[in-house]
């Protein structure tokens, strides 16, 4: 698949499947939506703590204060952005391929009253700023949409001032020899969520490294997302029937019809191993 298709899956998709976001995963937020999955911790044991936690774990591992700078490379709704700005006091900008993302997180933005964060429309692999702009780039559960993760990295190496940081979080798959039935599964879950494919730890690391990355670091917190992903699962089975209604009288189309058919079936798969959920780091040499 070509970047320039994929981009256009990535826009239908979250334009068309808004709604069940604000269902199914934003519906108790009182505060700014999120389109990622919650890390729970002992200072987090519920679903709108969580959300909000897995901003606080990256921040501090990547050392971002006050005056930071820090683009928010898929940056959503606005979730991180929003935070970074608010509790970091960070200088922050994020950037997606989505109109409508922008006008709701500057809505947030305006409704809690944030002074200072920065959206536009923009695809981060070919970002509209300077070479060495950033201290920090920023990707929670976003890089998985690129076609090829290499040029995430390159791009994103060229976007930070010297020391500066990439920070990631998101799914990694086990292995590249998955069987066929396990690749069959992995394929059909991401995909219905315009994601072309995951990639290993080991490639992740490669393609870090190919770009002039060093000092990469990774951490397995599969066990601290494992709650968010069987909350879901929880959720979709319970919606199941109505879901199967609305689509046989054609009121889901079909991408709204596949992202909420295998969204339960992502605790499935990290139950099975066949992916895991990983913090990155980064650095860029000084």
């Amino acid at each position: 698949m070509s970047q320039l298709k994929n981009d256009k899956e990535i826009q239908s998709y979250y334009n068309s499947t808004h709604f069940e976001y604000q269902l199914i995963w934003n519906w108790n937020l009182k505060t700014t939506p999120a389109l990622h999955f919650g890390y729970y911790d002992e200072k987090a044991t519920k679903h709108a703590q969580a959300i909000f936690r897995i901003n606080e774990v990256l921040a501090d591992w990547a050392d971002i204060k006050e005056g930071t700078t820090v683009l928010d490379a898929g940056c959503g709704l606005g979730n991180s952005t929003l935070w970074l700005t608010q509790h970091r006091k960070a200088k922050v900008i994020g950037i997606t391929l989505v109109e409508s993302q922008v006008e709701i997180a500057y809505k947030m933005a305006k409704k809690q009253n944030i002074q200072g964060a920065a959206f536009r429309t923009a695809n981060y692999l070919n970002a509209p700023f300077e070479d060495e702009s950033f201290e920090i780039v920023w990707a929670i559960e976003s890089q998985c949409h690129t076609v090829d993760k290499s040029l995430f990295y390159k791009e994103a190496f060229r976007l930070l001032k010297p020391g500066g940081r990439l920070v990631i979080a998101d799914s990694i798959r086990s292995s590249r020899q998955l069987n066929a039935k396990d690749e069959t599964l992995l394929k059909n879950i991401f995909n219905a969520w315009a994601v072309p494919d995951i990639d290993t730890i080991e490639e992740h690391q490669a393609n870090a490294a190919k770009v002039g990355f060093v000092n990469f670091e990774s951490k397995n917190v599969s066990k601290n997302m494992f709650v968010s992903y069987k909350n879901l699962r929880k959720t979709i089975h319970k919606l199941t029937p109505l879901a199967e209604i609305m689509y046989r009288l054609r009121i889901l189309s079909k991408i709204r019809y596949d992202n909420f058919k295998q969204s339960g079936k992502q605790a499935d798969a990290l139950e099975q191993d066949l992916f895991r959920y990983y913090t990155l780091l980064a650095h860029k040499p000084k």
